[in-house]
């Protein structure tokens, strides 16, 4: 994680068409001044954020595929669609990742960063920064308005000078539709450029009647009768599911609302059996998958499912943390939404499909590439410049093809 970004001076940002002057207040508390944003200035953004969300173009979900898993009420099963053909395929298939990293010195600059990979390989054929100074401090629901300018200029800056590498999507560091006016930085970015976006959020942001709490029951409750249900069909299913290995999704979502989730415990009850701790489950689950996906429900009817929480993807991590398998998945849920132009099925597809570790591929060698520049600047003690002056720093593949 990158470090909490120190409080800035007061400034502007852009947005669609025009600039929006940020109006701030200034508190002095002891030797230290903590700036925030005015109540004024937070109903314009939200009224941006509105937008924004009419703008957004959430793709169909497609009908659910039983031609490999009959149709079972618990859940149904997501296909990668090039899984067979990675390494034989000729043709590139992008996917970009956007992050920004922080400096520990508030006279420093923050780093956007924007990379490409290719999914047959994972590797990065693209990669682009930009330095700039933080001129809004951090407030919650409202992190677009202080990331989203950078971001926007070095995808307009690809899609300018390399065309034929523009990816198919782009995985945000950072909510989509999973936000509490359905217009995280996902969304900006998507609804600015016209590429299709997916939002990759690291902790819960909008609850939306969720708790913490309930969400770490909802998990388990799915993982304990899918872990059942497959030991119940033992002749048919394990052998169905391990043909595919896609992402499991449950298949109705939980009602966060309706009382405190059922435990593992309660849940086992009915089975006679005794309920077994989220690290086995996931490891048991990971031979027939690559990633488990709880639909998060919302109360807003324009989204009545705002993502979903994915658990059980990546596990190539070497990682001694407690949230990282090394063969069974991670055990500390990411949360997949919609940004622009993606169903959720989509959006569930490919996140799954690029996790070697816990975060996606796209949006994690961003961020180490932005640590990188931050530890580089910190070393070199002298004034960044630009990459806007310079035309930055790009990194192609030696072959196109």
């Amino acid at each position: 994680m990158q470090p909490e970004p120190k409080r800035r001076k007061n400034g502007t940002t852009t947005n669609h068409t025009r600039t929006v002057s940020v109006t701030m207040t200034t508190m002095a508390t002891g030797d230290s001044k903590k700036r925030t944003i005015s109540n004024s200035q937070r109903e314009v953004w939200k009224l941006e954020q509105e937008i924004v969300a009419s703008m957004v173009q959430m793709e169909a979900d497609p009908p659910i595929d039983t031609s490999v898993v009959p149709d079972n009420p618990l859940f149904h099963v997501i296909k990668d669609d090039h899984k067979d053909v990675y390494s034989f395929s000729s043709n590139p298939e992008f996917y970009g990742g956007v992050d920004v990293s922080f400096p520990e010195n508030e006279e420093d600059k923050a780093v956007a960063v924007y990379v490409i990979i290719d999914k047959r390989s994972l590797s990065c054929v693209y990669r682009d920064y930009k330095y700039f100074n933080l001129t809004i401090p951090y407030v919650s629901t409202f992190l677009a308005f202080r990331e989203i300018d950078p971001l926007q200029e070095l995808v307009h800056r690809q899609v300018r000078e390399y065309p034929d590498m523009t990816p198919k999507a782009i995985l945000v560091d950072g909510n989509g539709i999973l936000h509490p006016r359905h217009a995280g930085i996902a969304c900006f970015l998507g609804t600015r450029t016209n590429i299709p976006t997916i939002g990759i959020g690291k902790t819960l942001l909008y609850e939306g009647g969720w708790t913490r709490e309930r969400l770490a029951a909802a998990i388990d409750d799915f993982l304990q009768n899918l872990n059942d249900t497959i030991g119940q069909n033992s002749q048919t299913l394990p052998p169905q599911l391990m043909h595919v290995r896609g992402t499991i999704v449950q298949r109705t979502s939980p009602d966060p609302t309706n009382g405190e989730a059922m435990s593992p415990k309660t849940a086992s009850k009915t089975n006679m059996q005794e309920p077994m701790d989220r690290k086995t489950l996931v490891t048991e689950l990971s031979h027939f998958c690559n990633g488990l996906a709880i639909p998060l429900s919302g109360a807003d009817k324009r989204f009545p499912i705002l993502g979903c929480a994915l658990v059980g993807h990546g596990g190539h991590s070497n990682s001694k943390k407690s949230n990282q398998l090394s063969s069974g998945g991670t055990i500390k849920p990411i949360f997949v939404s919609i940004g622009h132009r993606v169903s959720l099925t989509k959006a569930i597809q490919i996140t799954a499909s690029l996790c070697q570790h816990r975060i996606p591929e796209p949006v994690r060698i961003a961020d180490l590439y932005g640590r990188e520049l931050m530890r580089s600047s910190d070393k070199s003690n002298v004034e960044v410049v630009d990459p806007m002056q310079v035309q930055g720093d790009r990194e192609m593949a030696a072959t196109m093809s």
